[in-house]
């Protein structure tokens, strides 16, 4: 049962308020991308071949431990970057093996090419498929037919977990966002494609608010082989910094935040190098693993209720770590842009109890006016008609 309470506070109500955006080409947030798609092309694969989504999760991927260096005017790879996409998959259907590989390994690789257009992804990425299907169910991940798949016909959760989502993004968490879209442009696949050849896109924006002064620190990795010296490094750091404040004539302001962006500065004033050969730290030994960066809604709120579910991976059709969390996302939004009610949901289910009624359903708003209309839209989100909605979502 839904209670709706009119006791929503917003982090932009308080005095401080903090929040984190990894960038795309964050490791962490590579690997929540790549596991989403990953999760949408073999449910595609699934409902095509035999009309149902078979069980899998592949919420476990890995991406990291490459190694290349700049030397002699050159960008020299030691090492690959390494993708190991992990999880429980059903690899048979009906006797018949899932070429599992030819699934996962293209999408892999048309993602990274976008996001990191510097990589080779043919010569320096080596991706691995270490999928299992152990498991205590007999058939689980090798139905004989379309009836070893109960969720089939009856879905029901596939665990007990708490989702939580917002419907309205405070200034500081919009900004976050907006900052790095003006850096890119967006492909036919919703994929963000970078505008920029002199930058990476491994970047960091950190906002942080104390009543009316907001300030943004951006580290921005400039690529190696795009400046001779110390001045030229220097010049295009400025170069963007002015493009940040620039972008702020097109940016929502109505309480008057005064807004100061640093790029790649100590706090002694000089600008600390952050250089890249291919735009991602994955290149530098660094490794980025699912459900470690930005949550949900592409960010990391420190004065915002949150849960650790991390849904990128998750099983589209059944797991309540994905597919309430996007069923809650889009009834919040709804009922923030079509109400102007800022507000917020918890909602919990049992395992293999209802996915559509949480047994904890709490929606916090900050008016109760229009509670039919509230109502209406949450019982229009939390229902059976989601794959679809699901498969079009952009990702963040």
């Amino acid at each position: 049962m839904l209670i709706i309470r009119d006791d929503y506070v917003s982090p932009e109500d308080n005095l401080i308020e903090i929040t984190e955006r990894k960038g795309i080409g964050h490791p962490d947030t590579l690997a929540d991308m790549l596991a989403i798609e990953c999760s949408k092309a073999y449910a595609k694969f699934c409902l095509k071949n035999y009309g149902c989504v078979l069980h899998y999760n592949l919420d476990k991927l890995y991406i990291g431990a490459g190694l290349f260096k700049y030397e002699e005017g050159k960008v020299i790879k030691k090492s690959n970057i390494i993708v190991n996409l992990n999880g429980r998959v059903t690899n048979t259907m009906n006797g018949e093996k899932i070429d599992l590989d030819n699934i996962f390994k293209p999408v892999i690789k048309k993602y990274l090419k976008t996001v990191l257009p510097r990589l080779d992804v043919e010569n320096d990425l080596t991706i691995n498929i270490n999928s299992t299907q152990n498991t205590k169910r007999d058939y689980w991940y090798s139905p004989r037919d379309i009836n070893d798949v109960p969720d089939y016909k009856n879905v029901t959760a596939g665990d007990t977990a708490l989702c939580v989502a917002h419907g309205d993004f405070t200034f500081c968490e919009s900004l976050a966002l907006y900052l790095e879209s003006i850096l890119y442009d967006k492909t036919a696949d919703g994929y963000m494609s970078p505008k920029y050849k002199d930058i990476g896109q491994d970047i960091k924006f950190m906002v942080s608010r104390i009543g009316k002064k907001v300030e943004v620190t951006i580290c921005l990795p400039v690529l190696r082989g795009c400046y001779k010296n110390d001045m030229e490094y220097d010049k295009i750091i400025k170069k963007y910094e002015r493009l940040f404040y620039k972008s702020l004539d097109n940016f929502d302001n109505p309480r008057g935040y005064q807004v100061v962006i640093r790029v790649n500065y100590k706090d002694d004033g000089t600008i600390d190098k952050y250089t890249l050969c291919i735009g991602t730290c994955a290149e530098c030994g660094e490794e980025g693993i699912v459900g470690r960066g930005n949550d949900g809604q592409g960010l990391i709120s420190a004065f915002r209720p949150h849960t650790v579910e991390a849904p990128f991976g998750k099983n589209v059709r059944y797991h309540t770590g994905y597919v309430v969390s996007f069923m809650a996302q889009r009834a919040v939004s709804r009922i923030y842009k079509e109400l102007g009610v800022r507000c917020m949901i918890y909602a919990i289910t049992r395992n293999r109890n209802s996915l559509y009624d949480p047994y904890v359903f709490y929606l916090s708003v900050d008016n109760k006016q229009d509670e039919k209309k509230i109502r209406k839209i949450i019982s229009s989100e939390f229902n059976k008609d989601y794959l679809d909605k699901i498969f079009e979502k952009e990702l963040v």
